[in-house]
């Protein structure tokens, strides 16, 4: 229901977007049914089907809750700009069940078109920050040598994601300070002069 332009709040609807989120990180595509998530969100089932038709529209809905764009300051300078990046980054990758429901959605954009676009969507708009602050180095001429923003958000993003999600492997610290060394290395990093 929309106000005035604007999503009224929903607390029972984001509970049970909650709740089917924590079903796919512990039992994945194949454990999750609609009876179960009326059952685990003490809800009925009609109170679930008020809200969405389906279990398509339930998964897109639990896509956008779920998912958050990083949060990032332009200060002007890219290497400060790119810890905040990894910060952030890092802490919602390392989020319980972050890997289970990443590759749970992954497995149902590969088999259901509507779903995959559905992803795309929401991995573009999530990942705006990364492609704003290699945009803002390479406007202030910081990133040498490459200025395909597409190939560089690949480059800054397949390492973090390979790791977390495809390995399982928690971020720590001490990865983040190697990803963020050899990532300036391997762009050319270099501070742009104060205006």
């Amino acid at each position: 229901m929309t106000v005035g332009g604007a999503a009224e709040p929903d607390p029972g609807g984001e509970a049970i977007l909650d709740t089917a989120i924590r079903l796919l990180a512990d039992g994945g595509l194949s454990a999750f049914t609609i009876d179960r998530l009326a059952s685990t969100a003490r809800v009925s089932k009609t109170s679930i089907y008020r809200r969405w038709p389906d279990k398509k529209a339930i998964f897109r809905a639990g896509l956008s809750r779920w998912g958050h764009r990083a949060k990032v300051v332009d200060v002007g300078d890219f290497a400060t700009e790119l810890d905040q990046w990894y910060v952030d980054r890092r802490d919602t990758y390392n989020r319980e069940g972050f890997r289970e429901v990443a590759t749970s959605l992954l497995e149902l954009s590969v088999h259901d078109p509507e779903i995959g676009r559905a992803m795309d969507a929401d991995r573009r708009s999530g990942w705006t920050a990364v492609r704003q602050i290699l945009r803002r180095a390479l406007d202030r001429g910081e990133i040498t040598g490459v200025d395909d923003v597409d190939h560089l958000e690949q480059f800054f993003l397949g390492p973090i994601y390979y790791r977390a999600v495809l390995e399982g492997q928690e971020l720590d610290d001490a990865t983040i300070a190697d990803f963020r060394r050899l990532s300036l290395a391997a762009v050319g990093y270099r501070k742009a002069p104060r205006a």
